[in-house]
């Protein structure tokens, strides 16, 4: 018997969870059910039936399942736990590593059968055996439907072959075009395509979310890139654009290269969009010399990190509302000779160690703090001076387009007069906004 109707490639997952009514909780999730009925309830059924019965059968696999008093089809979600997990009945639950969670309606007369078929499936030892071997999220995904949905994969094999076929056109184009690098952005499907045979000696740079569960193994010549936030919040061109600043930042991707880039506007996992760019043609306005994106001073993870932050912000907001803030980093002594503080330095008396951007816990502090009117002043090393100052560069008169306000200007004011980069978020139009050179160049906008 196949599934192909009731299990599809979103509900197959990497579970989070270590205990099991945790990972119930997010296969559950996965099934995405219109229901009425909480989860709560659905997962304390399950629970109810598993004090009573373990399902697990052998094979560090488990199938729980239960029916619902809804109208819902019958529905599949199959998660992989690598460690176990944990449930106080039994500890037989340490060696589950897989669980495929079955619901249904209580009227559905193929219950027990579609039960006994999937139980019957995942005690095959070469089937798990082969869900073993699965070392990305995406091998797992074609393994599982392969078995429990043929019809699917083979959608899926057509895929990959007319992205192969894409692939090896545009490398065609891209050694014609002169281009040294090819970028692929977007989230078409991977699997089946070897970028080394098809690419050979081009340098590739993948811009995915998640890369070590796209690839089972590393591949030479081959950087990974993750967006700056979820694709499903930008424009395919801002992904792209912050992609490369991203690759210009850490030395990825060269001032004078040619990059041919490829990507999918269309979310159904197939190539779709071709473009070349030359990197110092486009680029260069910001560049601080003709080699050099970066400010000496400013190190790449630390521009990396505030530009996330700040891509966060402008998809967030705070507290469900928009914001807008401005970042500068670089010569801080430099900097404060154009800024004074409008409200007192809620950074003033900290170790450096506890200021630092570098530090996970510092993100929920900045966001909190970029309500404040005025800027983060921050070190080319991380180290935050001051929040809440406002810039004043009088000597340098920057006319900015229609549109931009005191913040924008501001940013492009500093960048020009101090060895800095300054980052704006925009309150009105969410747009992230880079300067540097009193240049200015988008980079993320919320769609």
């Amino acid at each position: 018997m196949k599934f192909g109707q009731n299990l599809d490639a979103s509900r197959i997952i990497d579970i989070k969870s270590t205990s099991f009514d945790g990972a119930l909780r997010e296969l559950v999730l996965a099934c995405n059910m219109d229901t009425s009925i909480p989860m709560e309830r659905i997962v304390t059924s399950i629970l109810e039936h598993e004090r009573t019965v373990t399902t697990c059968i052998g094979n560090g696999v488990a199938v729980p399942h239960t029916r619902l008093n809804v109208n819902i089809p019958l529905t599949l979600a199959f998660g992989r736990c690598k460690n176990g997990l944990f449930l106080s009945v039994s500890d037989e639950y340490k060696d589950v590593r897989y669980i495929m969670l079955m619901l249904s309606s209580n009227s559905e007369r193929t219950y027990l059968n579609t039960l006994t078929n999937i139980v019957h499936t995942l005690q095959n030892s070469a089937i798990v055996d082969s869900f073993n071997r699965a070392h990305s999220l995406n091998t797992l995904k074609e393994r599982v439907l392969g078995v429990f949905a043929p019809q699917k994969r083979k959608s899926q094999e057509a895929d990959e072959g007319v992205n192969k076929f894409f692939l090896e056109e545009i490398c065609k184009l891209a050694r014609a075009s002169m281009c040294s690098s090819v970028l692929i952005f977007g989230e078409a499907n991977f699997e089946g395509i070897d970028f080394q045979e098809i690419f050979d000696d081009l340098k590739i740079i993948i811009a995915v979310q998640k890369p070590e569960l796209s690839f089972d193994i590393p591949l030479a010549n081959v950087h990974f890139i993750s967006p700056l936030i979820p694709p499903n919040t930008t424009h395919w061109l801002y992904e792209f654009r912050s992609a490369v600043i991203l690759g210009l930042s850490r030395g990825v991707i060269k001032h004078d290269e040619k990059v041919c880039c490829v990507g999918n506007k269309l979310p159904n996992g197939v190539f779709d969009t071709m473009f070349i760019v030359d990197v110092k043609r486009e680029f260069c306005s910001i560049f601080t010399s003709d080699t050099q994106f970066l400010t000496k001073n400013v190190k790449p993870e630390v521009f990396e990190r505030i530009l996330s932050i700040a891509s966060e912000i402008s998809v967030e907001g705070r507290e469900g509302k928009p914001i807008g803030c401005l970042f500068v980093i670089g010569d801080v002594e430099r900097i404060k000779e154009f800024s004074t503080p409008l409200v007192l330095n809620p950074f003033f008396g900290y170790k450096e160690s506890e200021r630092n951007v570098m530090n996970n816990f510092m993100d929920e502090t900045i966001k909190e703090f970029s309500t404040i009117d005025g800027a983060f002043i921050i070190r080319g090393d991380g180290v935050i001076e001051a929040a809440g100052a406002h810039i004043n560069t009088p000597e340098h008169n920057i006319v900015m387009p229609s549109g931009f306000g005191t913040r924008h200007t501001a940013a492009a004011s500093i960048s020009w007069a101090a060895e800095c980069i300054a980052i704006v978020v925009s309150e009105s139009t969410h747009k992230v906004t880079l300067f540097q050179n009193g240049q200015m160049l988008p980079v993320v906008k919320k769609c």
